[in-house]
């Protein structure tokens, strides 16, 4: 089992970095009002598509890859490495959502890009004391999604999703969702979005799902439970 090293450090340094790169990695168009929306992952650009960008996502829980091929647009691997998770803005050439299509890209923006962590979670300080926002989250194949809202100061903070080690081989592991804004006393809101790999949790064979923890300031949802969906066969 991967134990969470460092354990504040990473907390700490890792928003630090992507609260700006949220901004640096914010490329749009102009915005016409026929844009869709989703947070996908960049496959690369592929010479079978003109050399064009491909993204692909799952739209929630377990539902089938969307595969969208750029017709217009090709991302700067040198700043946006494979397999990046991205919130895209596009126009789909066939104008229905959640198919295989040809799309032009309007514009995109990189989101806290992180995987799930294995820790104490009594070594997480005060994880409930910052408050988050919710507008939305749910799980996207092996990817919790997240849409919030955060106030934070220009001191290193961290947002981290942490499954307690105690409970990591049971049925239903407890994950925390926790924020550290930093202590200046000038703070700023700020919408945030965040993808965060779970697969080395969600395709454990002992676990069912999961419990996630996080002090929602919005619907005051202070649990929320995600399970595996069971599929019976038909007799």
């Amino acid at each position: 089992m991967k134990q969470l090293t460092n354990f504040l450090l990473i907390l700490f340094m890792s928003f630090a970095c992507i609260a700006c790169s949220n901004d640096d990695e914010d490329n749009n168009s102009t915005i016409t009002g026929n844009e869709m929306y989703d947070i996908v992952t960049f496959v690369g650009n592929q010479q079978s598509n003109n050399n064009n960008s491909v993204f692909q996502f799952q739209k929630e829980n377990d539902s089938r890859v969307t595969t969208l091929r750029a017709t217009d647009n090709a991302l700067d691997t040198t700043s946006v490495k494979i397999g990046t998770r991205l919130l895209l803005s596009y126009i789909p050439e066939n104008g229905t959502h959640n198919i295989d299509d040809n799309i032009s890209v309007k514009g995109y923006s990189v989101v806290f890009n992180d995987s799930i962590r294995t820790g104490d979670k009594n070594k997480l300080p005060d994880w409930d004391f910052n408050p988050i926002f919710v507008y939305a989250i749910w799980r996207s194949g092996t990817y919790m999604n997240i849409h919030c809202g955060l106030s934070y100061s220009y001191e290193p903070s961290g947002f981290i999703l942490l499954v307690d080690a105690e409970t990591i081989d049971n049925s239903m592991p407890d994950v925390y969702l926790s924020y550290q804004k930093g202590d200046d006393r000038e703070s700023y809101n700020k919408e945030f979005y965040a993808s965060i790999d779970i697969s080395n949790l969600w395709n454990k064979s002992t676990c069912k799902g999961f419990t996630l923890h996080v002090n929602d300031s919005n619907f005051g949802n202070n649990t929320i439970e995600f399970k595996k969906i069971t599929i019976t066969p038909m007799q």
